[in-house]
């Protein structure tokens, strides 16, 4: 009786192990005949599941190996494709996010207008290019500049896909005079970290960079060769050359004053003996006046070049520039949420240098704020100088309004740092008060 009962066990998990294998085959063929949607499916499926079930990614090595997951063009938005690697950073935040540095992109966006021209340092497969060619059209230009021989294959061949023939490719390392450098490569794990430090480009232990003889040339003669008459906007990213890609800028900066947006990262800059303090004094000596880290940790910044306001109407994208930290994007063109901490940039008027002014921020509170926290204290500072805080109680349009002394404001640009002592959290996204307006005004 026994033996009969294990034999029909055995019966049932053979003939389950068949369908198993049969899936699995199924499942192999399936991801080699259509790559493109087997490995998108993957990836939405693991962006899903992944925090109930952790263990699948531990199987990605092992569709890695079996040729489940392998490097494949994907459509990431209508008219722009990439060849994705599954093995390498930013393609593979590519593949589980659908964006790669999204900060990055709204801020240069709007500087890339029909015909405008942008010139993308630090290239690698053009994820920021494509997506600037396609935005600024038959009319517009795009320089991409990418000196790595392996990344530069990946970047033409996404030129070609995508069909982007305004984008001039630039094999070159940009750098403050013509020379020949000695680029390293980083591994596959992260070719984005290659850099001309090979301190900056080590990011595995098992695997060297790889060292190339690459050319050096300044931005500004690339711009005269082309005969651009226009640069609306500027991306740099090249771990830790900044400060020497700056140096060869100076002109197009000071000529066409385009949109800056530069990757600041003290220990990347320390193995070129630089510092971020450098970076920004040369940023500042080509005339910009206005600074803003695009994400938590500081490492993205937008500059530009713009004579800034004493009042910032929240409606006002021009203006933005102005809000250094702490607001979110704007809704329905009038309002921004703040978070628990916020901070902009102010041009007091003339005169108040003298005789003083006042701090005026417009904002509204909704419903719900008040429901669940009661009340909320906002509290102000310029420099080392608290102005007094103001709580408000109930729902609706409030403004914040405070003296400021005449000697805070004979410094030229006034930097005001907000607070708010409760807030409320949705998907750990902080949500203060609905700014309106913030300005400087004269007494």
């Amino acid at each position: 009786m026994a033996a009969a009962v294990a034999r029909r066990i055995g019966k049932v998990l053979g003939i389950l192990a068949g369908i198993f294998a049969i899936l699995v085959f199924a499942l192999w063929i399936f991801s080699h005949v259509n790559r493109p949607k087997s490995v998108k499916a993957f990836y939405r499926f693991e962006a899903r599941w992944s925090e109930r079930w952790p263990l699948i990614q531990n199987v990605e090595p092992f569709l890695y190996r079996t040729g489940f997951l392998a490097p494949t063009r994907i459509q990431v938005e209508r008219g722009v494709s990439f060849h994705l690697d599954p093995h390498d950073l930013v393609p593979i935040t590519i593949l589980r996010t659908g964006v790669w540095q999204p900060e990055v992109w709204n801020s240069l966006a709007p500087s890339l207008p029909p015909g405008a021209v942008f010139l993308d340092v630090g290239a690698h497969i053009g994820y920021f290019s494509i997506k600037a060619a396609v935005r600024v059209g038959k009319t517009g230009r795009v320089v991409a500049f990418e000196p790595n021989p392996g990344t530069l294959k990946e970047l033409n061949d996404n030129v070609k896909a995508n069909r982007t023939e305004n984008v001039i490719v630039e094999p070159i390392a940009c750098t403050d005079r013509e020379q020949m450098l000695t680029l390293y490569a980083a591994p596959e794990l992260n070719t984005g970290a290659s850099s001309l430090s090979r301190e900056n480009a080590s990011v595995s232990v098992d695997e060297a960079p790889r060292a190339y003889a690459v050319r050096g040339r300044p931005i500004d003669d690339v711009v005269r060769e082309l005969n651009l008459t226009r640069v609306d906007a500027i991306k740099i990213d090249v771990e830790g050359a900044e400060l020497s890609v700056l140096r060869g800028t100076l002109d197009t900066l000071r000529r066409f004053h385009p949109k800056l947006v530069i990757e600041v990262i003290a220990s990347q800059l320390a193995t070129f003996h630089t510092t971020p303090d450098e970076v920004v004094s040369l940023i500042k000596s080509a005339g910009y006046t206005l600074g803003r880290p695009l994400n938590p940790e500081e490492h993205d910044w937008e500059w530009t070049y713009q004579a800034p306001r004493s009042l910032v109407q929240m409606s006002d994208v021009t203006a933005s520039a102005q809000l250094i930290r702490g607001f979110q994007n704007i809704e329905q063109n009038t309002w921004r949420w703040t978070g628990r901490k916020f901070t902009v940039a102010l041009q007091p008027p003339a005169g108040t240098n003298k005789t003083g002014g006042q701090l005026v921020f417009q904002f509204h509170i909704p419903d719900a704020s008040i429901q669940q926290l009661h009340s909320i204290t906002i509290s102000a500072k310029i420099g080392d100088s608290a102005l007094a805080p103001e709580t408000f109680s109930t729902p609706g349009k409030h403004e914040y309004r405070r003296d400021v002394p005449a000697s805070i404001l004979s410094q030229g640009l006034v930097t005001v740092d907000f607070s708010v002592d409760k807030v409320l959290t949705t998907n750990g996204v902080e949500y203060g008060v609905v700014a309106t307006a913030v300005g400087l005004e004269a007494k």
